[in-house]
């Protein structure tokens, strides 16, 4: 979608304040980066991975979707080991995150996976072979439910305030 009119079209709406909405592979193109290919299994791989630009309509996070359906625990923490400054997030079938400014709120009745790797100690993914277990300290986890809220500047959970 790259340089077309759809995503020219896309950005002008967003731009204006219109509403883009997008679900599975559509959720993970709304970022700067997105998962495009990684198998889903617990225990990540080192070089498993394949990433590609998004939309970036979302910055500094990893949106991965179909997210404790498939498994896809390792999947996030790979990608976050590649891109410690991003947040990753995951998000169950029937759930959404619902974006506005710089905090999002969690919609649906699954969960949502917030890794930030902002403080991680230590990581081989950039000395491991392809195929070797990834090592991984200090990521820290946030696990949100409906109605919780984000901030993603200060990387932070909310609880849901009515």
């Amino acid at each position: 979608m790259a340089d077309t009119p759809v995503e020219h079209c896309l950005r002008e709406i967003y731009q204006e304040g219109g509403v883009v909405a997008g679900t599975s592979a559509g959720a993970s193109m709304m970022c700067e980066t997105m998962l495009v290919k990684g198998r889903s299994e617990e225990t990540y791989r080192v070089g498993e991975l394949q990433m590609a630009p998004g939309l970036g309509l979302i910055r500094g996070v990893i949106i991965d979707q179909h997210f404790a359906e498939r498994g896809r625990m390792g999947r996030l923490l790979g990608a976050v080991a590649q891109n410690p400054r991003v947040l990753g997030i995951g998000i169950d079938e029937d759930t959404a995150i619902l974006v506005r400014g710089e905090s999002f709120t969690v919609l649906g009745s699954g969960g949502v996976y917030v890794a930030d790797g902002s403080d991680i100690t230590h990581s081989n993914v950039a000395e491991a072979r392809t195929g070797e277990t990834l090592s991984l300290h200090g990521v820290r986890l946030h696990v949100l439910a409906a109605g919780d809220t984000f901030d993603l500047q200060a990387r932070e959970p909310g609880l849901y305030r009515a």
